[in-house]
C-alpha cells in the first residue's frame, strides 16, 4: 500500500498553490501595487539600507548566541554533546554550512518571507542526520487528509515532522504586509538619486509668449539639452522663461521622510533605530537600555520559535522533557547583570530563594552541601534554625553552631 509520501510525490510532480499568500493579502485588503510607483519584492526591498539593516541585525544576533542542548537528570543539568541533533545545531547541519550560516539562512528568510524551511533527513532510527535549508519559492503547503504536507520541487513531499519551519505572524512576509511603507522609503531613497544624479538640476520648462515653428523649437531645444549637460551657468535664449515643474528636496521634506521610513522600517521589525546606526537623541544610558529592548521584545522571541521547534522536530518524544534546547543569551544580557546580581542578593538575603534555586536559574549545578538551605541576615543560619538561635540566646547568651 502507497504511504502518505508516495501518493503526494506522484500527484505533485511541480509547484502547486502557494500557501494562501494572495488569499491572506485579499482578506486583509492588502494592494499588491504600491501607490508610490515602485515595485517593491522581498528583494528589491533589500536595496532600502534600514530594511537590510534591521535583517542583517535580527539574523545575525541570533546565530551569532551559543545554542546547546542539555539532558536534566534529576536536578543536574548537562550538555548533550553525545545526541545526534547536537552537532547539527551546534556545528554542521549540512555538508555545505556552518551552524551560523544555517540559522542565518533560516532566519533572513523567515524575516523576508515569512518563513524559513529547512529538510530534516532522518536515519532508520528515526534520529536527525543532516537539516537542508530549501528556498521559500520552492515550497508549497498542502493539506491532505488533515495533514500539512510541504511538496518541495526537485525533492518531493515532506511531511510536517520532517520539515523545520521558523516562521513570522500568521507566516505572512513583513515586507509584503507593509510594502506601501517600504515603497515611500524606496521612493525617496529614488528620489534622491535622481536629484543628485542630475547634480541638483530640477526639471523644468522654457516658457515663451512668442509663436515659434517647429524648426525653432527644437532647435532651442537642442541648444538647451546640450547646455544642460554641462556644469554652468546657463544662457536662457531671449523672450525665454524658464519654470521648473518638480519640487525641491526641501519642499518634499525630504530629509524627514526618509528619517520617518527608516523609524517606520526599525518598529516593523522592533529594532531599536541605534542599532541601526540611525541618529537619535540618545545617551549611554537610553542606548543601553534600547539593547536590553532589543533582547527581550525582539531577540528572545524568536529563540523561543526556534528552541521550540527543536524540541519537537529533533528531539523524539520519549526523550522529552528531559531533553530540551537552550539558547545562552547571558551575553545580550550583561548590561542588566548588576539588576540581576541585585535582585538575586535581595532575594537569597530574606530567605526567599536558596542558592541551588538560583544556581538553577542561571543553567548551573547545584552545590551538595548547604546549596537549598534559605538563609537570612541573623548570622546567614537556616531559616528553620531561629527559633534554636532565638532559645539559646535568651536562655544563656550563647550562640548556636550554624
Amino acid at each position: 500500500m502507497a504511504t502518505l509520501t508516495d501518493r503526494l510525490s506522484a500527484l505533485f510532480r511541480y509547484r502547486v498553490g502557494k500557501f494562501n499568500s494572495q488569499t491572506l493579502e485579499a482578506e486583509l485588503g492588502i494592494n499588491p501595487l504600491v501607490r508610490s510607483g515602485v515595485n517593491i519584492t522581498e528583494t528589491s526591498a533589500l536595496a532600502i539600507s534600514t530594511v537590510y539593516a534591521c535583517i542583517n541585525k535580527i539574523a545575525s544576533t541570533i546565530s551569532s548566541l551559543d545554542l546547546e542542548l542539555y539532558v536534566r537528570d534529576g536536578r543536574n543539568i548537562e550538555v548533550a554533546n553525545q545526541h545526534p541533533a547536537y552537532d547539527l545545531i551546534t556545528s554542521a547541519p549540512n555538508e555545505h554550512q556552518n551552524a551560523f550560516d544555517f540559522w542565518e539562512t533560516l532566519m533572513s528568510s523567515a524575516l523576508m518571507y515569512g518563513c524559513g524551511y529547512a529538510i530534516i533527513e532522518r536515519n532508520t532510527r528515526g534520529y536527525a542526520e543532516r537539516l537542508v535549508p530549501v528556498s521559500y519559492y520552492d515550497v508549497d503547503i498542502k493539506d491532505v487528509d488533515g495533514e500539512r504536507v510541504y511538496v518541495i520541487r526537485d525533492y518531493g513531499a515532506v511531511t510536517q515532522d520532517n520539515m523545520l519551519e521558523i516562521s513570522c505572524m500568521n507566516k505572512m512576509s513583513p515586507i509584503r504586509l507593509h510594502r506601501e511603507n517600504m515603497g515611500l522609503a524606496k521612493a525617496a531613497q529614488d528620489f534622491g538619486s535622481e536629484y543628485f544624479g542630475q547634480k541638483g538640476q530640477m526639471t523644468g520648462v522654457l516658457a515663451s509668449d512668442q509663436p515659434l515653428r517647429k524648426e525653432q523649437m527644437d532647435v532651442i531645444q537642442n541648444s538647451w539639452n546640450q547646455s544642460a549637460m554641462n556644469a554652468g551657468t546657463k544662457l536662457l535664449p531671449f523672450g525665454f522663461k524658464y519654470q521648473r515643474i518638480t519640487i525641491t528636496p526641501d519642499e518634499a521634506q525630504f530629509i524627514e521622510t526618509r528619517k520617518f521610513q527608516a523609524e517606520e522600517i526599525c518598529r516593523i521589525y522592533s529594532v531599536p533605530t541605534s542599532l541601526v546606526q540611525l541618529p537619535s537623541q540618545t545617551t549611554f544610558n537610553n542606548v543601553e537600555q534600547q539593547n536590553l529592548q532589543f533582547a527581550r521584545h525582539t531577540i528572545a522571541p524568536w529563540a523561543k520559535r526556534i528552541e521550540q521547534e527543536i524540541d519537537r522536530k529533533l528531539i523524539q518524544s520519549f526523550e522529552r522533557p528531559e531533553l530540551y534546547s537552550r539558547f545562552n543569551m547571558n551575553d545580550l544580557y550583561r548590561g542588566d547583570l548588576a539588576t540581576r546580581t541585585n535582585f538575586y542578593q535581595q532575594m537569597l538575603q530574606s530567605g526567599v530563594m536558596s542558592i541551588n534555586e538560583v544556581r538553577a536559574k542561571e543553567q548551573m549545578n547545584p552545590i551538595e552541601n548547604g546549596g537549598d538551605a534559605h538563609l537570612v541576615q541573623i548570622n546567614q543560619i537556616a531559616l528553620d534554625r531561629i527559633n534554636e538561635y532565638s532559645d539559646k540566646v535568651s536562655n544563656d547568651g550563647g550562640q548556636p553552631t550554624v
